[in-house]
């Protein structure tokens, strides 16, 4: 039980890293719209639910949480449901926390490059790597970003979506047509959050792996 955790959370933190990256960087697209909705948010704070299914649309995984972010490359993201864990960033360091393996798995944000999700993070010129377009689908407002080098990347595309000009609904689907859906909820725009609270610190008796 323990290890699939642990082999649940490296995907988890790959559809994390999508959502801060594609929030925190693609203003600097050419789609106007998308810029005007996300520009000013500066700081983002909820809870999510998350949804994976596979190519048959049968049922892989879902899990619930909360969720805080700040501009530029922090993150804090608590899973609840089912089970207990933590991926947090400072801006310079993700940490992967397993409190029931006594584990946590540190790496290097600038080591997340390259044209993959993780790339949404470190660069400031996500326009140069993707292709931003407009979808209308039901009554929210979609947008799509595809990998211009798609051989080079883990997905096919993401998609997120704006109900009222506020976030609502996240879609990631990766090359074996896997399909990560999050839903957020309860949101708070805009609130102040120390940076401070995006520091780990390690408990004690934890192991530290280094990545």
């Amino acid at each position: 039980m323990a290890i699939e955790k642990l082999l649940h959370l490296i995907p988890m933190t790959r559809v994390l890293i999508c959502f801060i990256f594609f929030i925190s960087n693609l203003f600097a697209s050419d789609n106007e719209r998308f810029a005007s909705l996300i520009d000013n948010m500066k700081t983002l704070s909820g809870d999510f639910e998350q949804v994976v299914t596979d190519i048959n649309g049968d049922l892989v995984q879902e899990v619930k949480g909360h969720f805080y972010f700040k501009k530029p490359n922090m993150f804090r993201w608590n899973y609840e449901e089912p089970y207990k864990n933590q991926i947090i960033s400072d801006g310079e360091l993700i940490y992967m926390y397993d409190p029931d393996l006594k584990q946590v798995i540190l790496s290097a944000l600038k080591k997340l490059g390259g044209v993959s999700p993780a790339m949404l993070l470190v660069s400031s010129k996500a326009k140069e790597f993707f292709l931003i377009d407009t979808l209308k689908k039901d009554e929210k407002e979609w947008f799509r970003a595809v990998p211009k080098k798609v051989n080079e990347s883990s997905f096919k595309q993401i998609l997120i979506s704006f109900n009222k000009n506020q976030l609502s609904e996240m879609q990631i689907q990766d090359n074996f047509d896997y399909v990560t859906n999050i839903s957020f909820i309860d949101l708070k725009e805009n609130k102040t959050i120390n940076d401070a609270f995006f520091l780990f610190n390690t408990p004690e008796g934890v192991d530290v792996i280094k990545n």
